[in-house]
């Protein structure tokens, strides 16, 4: 299975994207908390979130490029994640996930 596909498919589901950022260091999951609190969401639902943005929307070129930083590292995995969450952690990131980020959920009440 492609390295990428095994990040989307595990850490789609909160308790296990929640595990892996805390695994990354208090600083790292610090900022993922910081983040995800500005949408009123837990850790491990706004790495979930973000994951499965990213499966759905990023291009193949995206996806490669995140290909080639994964093989240099011996941690391929949280390497993958922590790239794809850093983006949309620092503000600027993929235009595409932060605008899907900022939308409310379909069952949100409207404020």
């Amino acid at each position: 299975m492609c390295l990428i596909a095994e990040i989307v498919r595990t850490c789609s589901h909160e308790k296990v994207a929640h595990a892996a950022v805390l695994s990354m260091g208090p600083d790292f999951a610090g900022r993922v908390g910081a983040k995800a609190g500005t949408f009123g969401l837990s850790i491990g639902a706004f790495t979930a979130r973000t994951v499965r943005e990213f499966g759905q929307n990023v291009g193949e070129e995206e996806k490669e490029a995140l290909r080639a930083i994964m093989k240099q590292t011996d941690q391929p995995i949280l390497t993958g994640l922590q790239h794809i969450l850093l983006p949309v952690v620092e503000g600027g990131g993929t235009s595409r996930i932060n605008a899907k980020m900022n939308a409310k959920p379909a069952n949100s009440p409207a404020n």
